[in-house]
């Protein structure tokens, strides 16, 4: 399994925003990792971030800001992935970057 992917579909929220997930494999148990991602469509580019805990195996995010040039279809996603080792002898950070092109479609309020 790779070190961390994103789900497709990516929902377009109604009130403009983009809610993304995936899947990340880098943390001690317990460690919850900080998830920055690019969705570019295009010309368009939106910013989002997102946490998850390795111990469930999941993250979710959203776009910073409402985008309403996102279109039903396919975009590529560009992730980066952090977090805190506080064990011996790896203290620091671990980092992790990936991209797939995924698909993007709109859900209503219920979804």
């Amino acid at each position: 399994m790779p070190n961390s992917q994103f789900n497709s579909p990516g929902k377009i929220r109604p009130d403009g925003t983009v809610l993304l997930t995936g899947t990340i494999g880098l943390a001690e148990p317990g460690k919850e990792a900080e998830i920055r991602f690019l969705i570019v469509q295009n010309d368009v580019i939106v910013e989002g971030r997102g946490r998850g805990e390795s111990g469930s195996d999941s993250w979710s995010g959203r776009s910073d800001a409402k985008c309403e040039q996102l279109q039903e279809g396919t975009a590529m996603a560009i992730g980066l992935g952090l977090l805190s080792r506080d064990r011996k002898p790896g203290v620091g950070f671990q980092t992790v970057t990936w991209s797939a092109q995924i698909e993007l479609e709109r859900r209503g309020e219920n979804h």
